[in-house]
């Protein structure tokens, strides 16, 4: 099933995924999942390790194509249409990988150059994340002699240098201290608030509680739920609403 394309509205969901199906090989890795992600909020997709977050969101990326079903960014098939998906979203992997013989700065002005910016002005749009990220005497250091945490961070970066109207976050918590975790939600409600829509992944409830608008639980390669927080809970606590529907499958 292919879903139209209406005119974009603020109503409209950025993304939509209708009856999308993944294996490998036989190991089916996601069955039959239908998700709208609403354009200018933060969602969250919760669910285990293993739960099929990481193919969800490449599948997404266009990395990989789905055996069946349709999922698009903003009309735009995330297959077919992969380069164009590709100006729209901005993705941050769980573990970023870079060129190990390049500084950051320089990978920043790679990338730009690939998204046909230019390097200087696109880079020195960041320069006041890069300040708040602590990240000003990395920029000209080997990105392969970075922690995990500053790898996130460069990740990051590269995720919002074409200032895409998508980031797609895949556990980008995973290796921060606890304060580069709160300036990441100072960030994401700073630019959900400019109209940026965010999904991110997480198997952490209080992220969830505290950050998302809408989010959606995956598990064992099945969506079980999905809506707004105040819709997922209905006066409890998301991690008992989580708890529940998991064991019962």
């Amino acid at each position: 099933m292919t879903p139209p394309d209406p005119t974009p509205t603020d109503a409209t969901p950025l993304v939509v995924i209708v009856n999308l199906h993944k294996s490998f090989g036989p190991k089916s890795v996601l069955t039959d999942i239908t998700w709208q992600i609403p354009r200018g909020q933060i969602s969250g997709l919760l669910g285990p390790n293993g739960a099929g977050k990481t193919t969800l969101f490449r599948l997404m990326m266009g990395l990989l194509k789905a055996d069946s079903g349709a999922l698009r960014v903003d009309g735009h098939d995330c297959f077919a249409d992969r380069v164009m998906v590709k100006r729209l979203v901005g993705f941050l992997p769980d573990e970023p990988v870079f060129y190990s013989y390049l500084s950051g700065r320089e990978i920043l002005e790679l990338s730009a150059g690939m998204h046909d910016l230019d390097p200087s002005a696109a880079v020195g749009r960041l320069d006041g994340l890069i300040g708040r990220l602590g990240m000003q005497e990395a920029m000209g250091q080997y990105a392969d002699d970075y922690s995990r945490g500053m790898k996130k961070k460069l990740g990051l970066l590269l995720a919002l240098l074409h200032r895409p109207p998508l980031l797609v976050l895949d556990e980008p918590t995973n290796g921060l201290d606890v304060e580069s975790t709160r300036l990441f939600f100072d960030l994401m409600r700073e630019l959900a608030a400019t109209g940026t829509t965010i999904v991110f992944s997480t198997h952490l409830m209080d992220q969830v509680e505290r950050l998302c608008s809408h989010a959606a639980i995956l598990h064992q390669g099945r969506l079980l739920t999905a809506g707004s927080l105040d819709e997922l809970r209905s006066g409890r606590l998301l991690e008992d609403v989580f708890v529940d529907l998991t064991t019962a499958r």
